[in-house]
This record gives C-alpha cells, sequence and structure tokens, in this order.
C-alpha cells in the first residue's frame, strides 16, 4: 500500500525542527563535540582522548531516562503538529491516529529491561500529556530494533491502515547514544571511532516523527502530500554484526530487489552507514549481488556525516531528508530509495516517492 507523508517532525543537533535540521543536512554540516568519556591513546600526553560525538546541546542539559526521551520525541512530535498544521485539540483527529514508537533496545547491562519496560509503558502517555494532545488510538505498537525500526514500523503501518484499524499513524523514533553507558556499551564492543581506531561511529542523539496516511485518506481531508513511501520490505541478514560478525549483505540485496522491482537505475539513496567497516562491507557486498539487474549510487547520502550514529531515529531521519529533497528541487530524480540496518540482522529498505506539487494541491483545492 503507498503510503502519503502528509507531516514531519525533527529534533537534531542541526536543527530543532524538520526544516533547519533537513536544510543543514543538505549543506553538510556538523557540530561534533567532546563526550564524558575518555578512552586510551597513544596520541595523548596522559595516555587518554575524549571520545567525540553528536549530543544535542542546551536543551537537554541535566535530562536523562525517560525524562530525555520525553523531552526529544516531544520537540520532534510537536515540530510535525506544526508543520503539518494539525488542531491539538481535534479529538476525533487524534482518536483515530495511532503511535508507533521506534526505539532502540536500551544498552544498559542491569538495567536494560527495566528501562525498556518503562520506556514502553510511559513514554508516549509521557510525550502526550507534554503537548497537551487529546488521548490517541489505542495503546500503539513499539519496535526495538533499532537502525531497522523506522522501516519496520512503516510497513506494518501500511497494513494497518490497509485494514482500516485507524486512519493515521505517527511513527515517533527517538534515540541516544551518547550517555555515559551507552558510550561504554559501544566502546567494550569496539564499536567507537577514537584515535586508536579511526573506523567506528560517532554517538548521535536525535528524534524524529512522521505522519502516514492512506492516500485517500490524505486527500480527503486536503492533507499536504510532499512525498508517499512505497515498496517497503523487511528482511534478516544472516550473519549479523551483534555475532561479531561482517554481513554478507544477502539479506540487505533481498530486500533491496523486492522494493526495486523492475527499476534498473534509481539515481539518489539514503543509507546508514555510520563509520563502521562492518556495514560498508554490507553495503558493498549487496552492491556486487545487485550489479548485474540494478545501478545504484555507491556512495549514498549518509545523515550520520553530520549527525553522527543516530540508531533508532535514522530511518526516520533519511525519510524525511529524501521528502525535503523534493520540497526544496534538489533531489536527482522523483523517487529516493532508502534502507537500513540493525545490528541485529533486520534490514529493510522503501521507496521515498515524490508527492504533489505546490500547484497541484492548490488546483485541488479551488
Amino acid at each position: 500500500m503507498r503510503l502519503a507523508l502528509t507531516g514531519m517532525g525533527m529534533l537534531s543537533t542541526l536543527g530543532d525542527d524538520v526544516v533547519s535540521s533537513c536544510a543543514a543536512l543538505r549543506c553538510g554540516m556538523a557540530r561534533p563535540a567532546p563526550l564524558r568519556f575518555d578512552v586510551y591513546s597513544e596520541d595523548e600526553e596522559e595516555g587518554v582522548a575524549r571520545v567525540v560525538g553528536h549530543p544535542l546541546q542546551g536543551l537537554t542539559n541535566g535530562f536523562e531516562g525517560l525524562g530525555l526521551y520525553t523531552l526529544m520525541a516531544a520537540h520532534a512530535l510537536g515540530d510535525l503538529v506544526r508543520y503539518a498544521g494539525l488542531d491539538r485539540g481535534d479529538r476525533a483527529f487524534w482518536s483515530a491516529t495511532a503511535v508507533f514508537l521506534c526505539l532502540s533496545r536500551p544498552r544498559m547491562e542491569e538495567l536494560g529491561p527495566v528501562f525498556e519496560a518503562l520506556l514502553g509503558e510511559r513514554l508516549v502517555p509521557a510525550v502526550l500529556a507534554e503537548l497537551e494532545l487529546p488521548g490517541v488510538a489505542g495503546p500503539g505498537r513499539r519496535f526495538m530494533s533499532g537502525h531497522g525500526s523506522v522501516l519496520e514500523a512503516v510497513h506494518v503501518a501500511g497494513q494497518v491502515l490497509h485494514e482500516g484499524r485507524v486512519k493515521r499513524v505517527i511513527v515517533l523514533a527517538v534515540d541516544s547514544l551518547v550517555g555515559g553507558d551507552d558510550v561504554m556499551w559501544l566502546a567494550q564492543r569496539g564499536m567507537l571511532k577514537t584515535p586508536e581506531r579511526p573506523v567506528g561511529l560517532m554517538p548521535g542523539q536525535a528524534a524524529a516523527a512522521l505522519l502516514l496516511e492512506g492516500e485517500t485518506e490524505a486527500r480527503r481531508r486536503g492533507a499536504r502530500m510532499e512525498a508517499f513511501i512505497d515498496a517497503v520490505h523487511v528482511g534478516m541478514e544472516p550473519d549479523n554484526r551483534e555475532r561479531r560478525s561482517s554481513g554478507s549483505g544477502l539479506g540487505l540485496a533481498e530486500v533491496l530487489t523486492r522494493t526495486l522491482g523492475g527499476r534498473r537505475v534509481v539515481l539518489d539513496a539514503y543509507g546508514d552507514l555510520n563509520g563502521q567497516d562492518a556495514r560498508a562491507r554490507e553495503w558493498g557486498s549487496a552492491l556486487v549481488r545487485l550489479s548485474g539487474t540494478h545501478d545504484l549510487p555507491t556512495a549514498p547520502r549518509c545523515p550520520a556525516l553530520s549527525l553522527g550514529d543516530t540508531g533508532a531515529a535514522s530511518g526516520a531521519i533519511a525519510i524525511s531528508a529524501a521528502a525535503r529533497s523534493f520540497v526544496r528541487g534538489y533531489a536527482r530524480g522523483t523517487e529516493v530509495l532508502v534502507w537500513s540496518s540493525s545490528d541485529t540482522g533486520e534490514v529493510a529498505s522503501a521507496l521515498v516517492l515524490q508527492g504533489d506539487r505546490p500547484e497541484r494541491v492548490a488546483q485541488r483545492r479551488d
């Protein structure tokens, strides 16, 4: 089912809304900063060096745990409400809207399951209360596969909307990799970029939200449809990075093949490459497997270059950036490939298609 993307919201280190964040991504801006975590380094006089990441500055100072995630998610959802011009007091609208929450599994050895349960139970109600929004349709759903969770959520949203259980779905994604426990977890697994290990990720922190509707419902209420999402497919990589295995690219190649269908060439793509060599090898292997039937960009656009690794929020950021590329006119075609790969093996891909041009919307409303 083709879905209409009728609203977007974002909080990132490059901006406190989706418009400025995507504009800064387009410019290649970055705001890295030292984190409160040291690693051993032979290049430093004291033998240690500060890990550099992409933390949010100012807004989230002093917040952690549920409070941090509530603040970030509420900011992204509030931006979506403004961007889409939604009425906060329209109870009928919100009661027909489900919220799908996208997260990574907590990177804490002992308290991880407790924190996961806390987020699942209290995060969405806390966000709605913070924004003073009416109740939404049912308990929603939760996706915990990290990078791949947003595209998984979009895939399920298409099924739910097709069945008519709700009229619209908000995909709300939030993640933070810059906390002390998170950085320690990454360091213990050799995933960080450091002076002694230049191949690795830089921790990031972001939240993003997408409003998805069926095309018929979106047109009925006169919603702005700047992009559509189509051909969403999910799968599994048999050799995943959590097992310390280099992905063969087989699972990613399979979902890309299903998403692309008969398309030979796609000019633009967004991927979640983050500096880890294992991810680069997976993408390269997938390209080799597809080389006989599809011509894809060998160097996809990578938001992690500017934002660091944003975990579960990365898929929503990529979709938003693709949609804004149509709005601002710098997309290389009328369709953009988006793909995600989780460390636990989940892979997914989709096409973001150019939506209604402003003149078409004006003609329909006249």
